[in-house]
């Protein structure tokens, strides 16, 4: 492996040497930001992905919803089969906007204007002409769309994966060099364990003030009640279950399962898998191969899969099939949550 990298280290350096002069550019003014008069929070990150910004966004329209604001949320609508702007709407599909604004539209019961584009300045406009009374503009995965000065930036990085202990591509997962976080008005590391000892947290936090003085703080996964995506039926937790997962890190949730089921076995795709026809077949005939029942068996994925799967809702009734989903939200670490909410709405209130 150590390699590899170094094989890898010219491209890389090659990377990085473009990615620096851009970032130059736009410190010095010479590439030109759209600053805007009204909140905009930018959430994102400066590795390819798995950090867990999708929950993170819907805990910050809680959190403005809560305390009487009116967020929009604007994603490039990573993988979908359209281009320019569109809006979600009833007869929105991942193909559509997008599996994760398909996720924020359906979670948050179409309450939540849910937009899409590839040019975010030009998002942002359309965004507000559509639904005026929108006063918080959240930026999902912008942190390098630097044409938009969102006037918060939130950085996300795991606790297992830290930035700082990262590569730029293609030897690791980092899209710029790591002092881009100085970027960011506050810093979340993600997916931490319930207990972080004092210790190992001081740790984390002098490795990320090498490259920021924003606030550091620290959240977790939290299960919730699983349910079905087809139809009313319970979740049987004496079964075998069978995970599908095409997710960055499917390690997180399946660890999750093994605490909660007898046995799990974990089908895996890339990233924002585009399923067909085919890939569902294949996780049918693994059952029928061993001489069972699908009744043995519970078949569970992600939301954001699920979203992908939702166009095959007719194969899955064909085959008398039901589809579980385990849902995530995140919560901040006691010593921390009210510091961040505070960050968070003092920005919102005062931006408007």
């Amino acid at each position: 492996m150590f390699f590899l990298r170094l094989l890898l280290f010219p491209f890389a350096l090659l990377y990085g040497c473009i990615v620096a002069l851009r970032n130059f550019l736009y410190d010095r003014k010479i590439y030109g930001s759209i600053v805007y008069d009204f909140p905009v929070i930018c959430i994102g990150n400066l590795s390819t992905g798995g950090t867990g910004k999708s929950p993170h966004v819907e805990y910050l329209i809680r959190l403005l919803q809560q305390n009487n604001l009116n967020p929009a949320t604007l994603s490039r609508g990573y993988k979908r089969k359209t281009t320019g702007f569109l809006m979600a709407d009833k007869n929105a599909t991942a193909a559509t906007i997008g599996d994760e604004p398909l996720q924020f539209y359906k979670k948050f019961n179409e309450q939540v204007p849910v937009a899409v584009a590839e040019n975010r300045m030009l998002g942002i406009a359309e965004l507000l002409a559509h639904v005026p009374e929108t006063n918080v503009i959240l930026l999902d995965d912008a942190f390098q769309h630097r044409a938009v000065e969102a006037g918060f930036n939130v950085l996300i990085t795991r606790f297992d994966k830290l930035f700082t202990d990262d590569f730029l591509m293609p030897m690791g997962l980092l899209r710029e060099f790591r002092n881009g976080a100085k970027r960011a008005q506050a810093i979340v590391v993600s997916k931490c364990p319930d207990n972080i000892p004092e210790n190992e947290r001081s740790q984390i936090v002098k490795k990320i003030k090498k490259y920021s003085s924003a606030p550091i703080f620290f959240s977790t996964i939290k299960y919730t009640v699983i349910k079905s995506f087809f139809g009313n039926a319970d979740f049987d937790f004496k079964k075998e279950t069978i995970f599908i997962a095409g997710i960055a890190d499917h390690k997180v949730p399946e660890k999750y399962l093994r605490t909660i089921v007898q046995k799990v076995s974990t089908v895996s795709f890339a990233d924002h898998h585009n399923f067909d026809i085919t890939d569902l077949e294949m996780i049918f005939r693994t059952v029928e191969k061993q001489n069972r029942t699908w009744d043995e068996f519970n078949l569970i994925t992600t939301e954001k899969d699920a979203m992908r799967l939702m166009s095959f809702r007719f194969w899955f009734e064909e085959k008398k099939l039901n589809l579980f989903i385990l849902p995530i939200e995140i919560e901040f670490c006691n010593y921390n949550k009210t510091k961040f909410d505070e960050l968070i709405l003092n920005f919102a209130n005062s931006a408007i």
